[in-house]
């Protein structure tokens, strides 16, 4: 049975920040540091197993499921031994510096110029020594978070493609911090495009419909009022950006070093190949960079032409007048269909393609859940200080804990 007086011993059920509490994780830590780093890692490689063990245990559970499970636990479990390795050395100290020092790096830029608002708004939205608790504090970032939701007149396109210039700019751009923009670009997609225009379109489709059994949906309805320019940028645009983003990982550089997993590879893999350099990177192109990013794009882009086929699909039941109780059904060309999107239909049905490609884009959303950026792309944190200089992500000390 589960020894409890073991796990009390430990520090479970303690309230935390205690006088116990700290006793216990002072004792915590010094057994930890005299495991060593071959201790720590044969644990994590017993745990390993055991939890593989546990979630393969059903004895009706079909081979190839239990194939696939038994893989999902070593990718995850590789990642977790690496975050927690990182965090114990953290924990004891061993940072690149602290938040003071990493502050004043880079050269202060002239007041009010380009350079200043690039440092001014990159330190507002990725501040390296701060977390969300502190950023909600700020009046300035509530404006840009506000303006990057806004799903109208291309507003929050045209928002991200001025953050990824400025991300860029660094020259060359950090790993981690092209990962957080593709991350934070689709979650704004499912946030604005996804979910607030499904409700824009529940509301609209309310009160478009009256109560006498006639409408003005063609001309209220969810969509029709949109322009088409503006409808096309968002919808083109959260993939492009998406893409190009992508695409200047491998030119990529890691501020704050790398975090690779130890595989076994032969002699032959080991041997140093030359490295082609690449808008500035010291790293060279390495398609390596984004770990495995790869799978969500993937998903993106297939999501994309879903979305796409979607679209051509509602104008085409449009066109061809395949709704109940409207014109006889006709054959359409291809083009008598895009000219669809010229109507209130096709508006409409662009507006519809928006809202199911954003909700799609909901398996990105999963990885802005904190901690899940770094373990699953097995990139280290970074940030911006108040010069725009980008630099290993270090919290800074609460000020009981500078006292101590």
């Amino acid at each position: 049975g589960i020894d409890v007086s073991a796990l009390q011993a430990a520090g479970y059920g303690l309230p935390a920040f205690g006088p116990k509490w700290e006793q216990a994780m002072s004792s915590s830590k010094a057994m930890v540091s005299d495991m060593g780093s071959s201790g720590r890692a044969k644990v994590m490689f017993y745990l390993l197993n055991a939890t593989k063990d546990a979630a393969t245990a059903d004895p009706d559970m079909p081979e190839f499921v239990r194939s696939r499970t038994r893989d999902l636990v070593d990718v995850f479990w590789s990642d977790l031994t690496l975050f927690v390795e990182q965090t114990y050395n953290d924990s004891m100290g061993e940072s690149v510096g602290n938040a003071d020092e990493l502050d004043k790096l880079g050269t202060t830029p002239t007041l009010l110029g380009p350079c200043w608002w690039r440092a001014k708004v990159l330190n507002t939205l990725r501040p390296f020594d701060r977390s969300i608790f502190y950023q909600i504090k700020s009046p300035f970032w509530w404006i840009l978070t506000l303006i990057s939701i806004v799903p109208l007149l291309g507003v929050r396109v045209g928002f991200f493609s001025v953050l990824l210039l400025l991300i860029i700019a660094g020259w060359p751009a950090d790993e981690f911090q092209l990962v957080s923009y593709i991350l934070g670009f689709k979650g704004s997609q499912f946030i604005s495009s996804g979910v607030i225009q499904a409700c824009i379109a529940a509301v609209k489709y309310y009160m478009c419909v009256n109560t006498d059994g006639t409408h003005t949906c063609n001309t209220e309805g969810p969509g029709v009022d949109q322009d088409l320019p503006s409808g096309l940028v968002d919808f083109f645009g959260s993939c492009i950006l998406t893409w190009i983003a992508f695409l200047w990982l491998p030119c990529s550089y890691r501020n704050a070093g790398n975090r690779d997993v130890v595989e076994a590879v032969d002699a032959e893999a080991q041997e140093e190949k030359p490295t082609k350099k690449c808008c500035g990177s010291t790293d060279g192109y390495d398609t390596s960079k984004g770990g495995r990013l790869r799978g969500l794009l993937a998903w993106d882009i297939t999501s994309f032409l879903l979305s796409c086929g979607f679209c051509f699909s509602l104008m085409y039941i449009d066109s061809a007048h395949l709704r109940q109780g409207g014109a006889p059904a006709t054959s359409v060309r291809f083009g008598e269909v895009l000219w669809d999107a010229c109507r209130w239909e096709g508006h409409a049905a662009i507006f519809f393609a928006r809202i199911f490609y954003a909700f799609l884009s909901f398996p990105f959303v999963v990885f802005l859940i904190p901690g899940l950026n770094s373990v699953l792309t097995h990139t280290s944190p970074t940030g911006y200080n108040r010069n725009g200089l980008c630099v290993p992500f270090v919290m800074r000390e609460r000020l009981d804990d500078k006292a101590k």
